[in-house]
């Protein structure tokens, strides 16, 4: 039995209605109720599946359009942004395990988009650079990705974009504290 004054939390009711904007917006708060129609607005999985959505586009698009994968995708553009690195410094940008970084720029240094060397601090670790193939790939790729992601985006106007943007940005940062 509950002492009075407990600072333990109370189990939420399955009847109480869910605040009004979140019933106009088809969702329901996650910690206010039980949704009634089950997983369908469950916001967790809405984004997993939106998520989804768009890797398999792109995914499609590298694969067909340029035969790479998409960590190899993600290891070139994040090598291009900062111009060399390390597997990992690639990291916390790709968001993929050193496994898969390694794989990646295996398959990339194969087809002479990367470039491998030495640090000269420590000769255990690699330095990876983009070649000028790997840059001129680069662009190629990033001049096919904005008509995809304006496809993607279609039927969200420019304050929706950043709204989710920043929406996102910001679970992205809580999890990476």
């Amino acid at each position: 039995m509950k002492q009075s004054g407990s600072k333990e939390p109370r189990a939420k009711s399955a009847a109480r209605p869910a605040p009004a904007q979140a019933q106009a917006a088809g969702q329901v708060s996650l910690f206010d109720t039980v949704p009634e129609t089950g997983l369908d607005n469950f916001l967790p999985l809405k984004i997993i599946s939106a998520a989804r959505l768009v890797e398999r586009r792109l995914v499609k698009a590298l694969q067909s359009q340029h035969s790479l994968a998409l960590a190899e995708w993600l290891v070139l553009a994040a090598l291009i942004e900062a111009g060399e690195g390390s597997v990992r410094d690639l990291g916390a940008k790709t968001g993929l395990d050193a496994v898969a970084i390694s794989r990646a720029a295996m398959r990339l240094t194969d087809r002479k988009f990367l470039k491998k060397s030495e640090n000269r601090q420590d000769r255990r670790l690699v330095v990876l650079k983009p070649t000028k193939a790997g840059r001129d790939l680069a662009d190629e790729i990033g001049a096919r990705l904005v008509p995809l992601e304006a496809e993607i985006m279609k039927g969200l106007g420019t304050p929706d974009r950043i709204r989710l943007a920043s929406l996102l940005g910001a679970l992205q940062a809580r999890e990476n504290t």
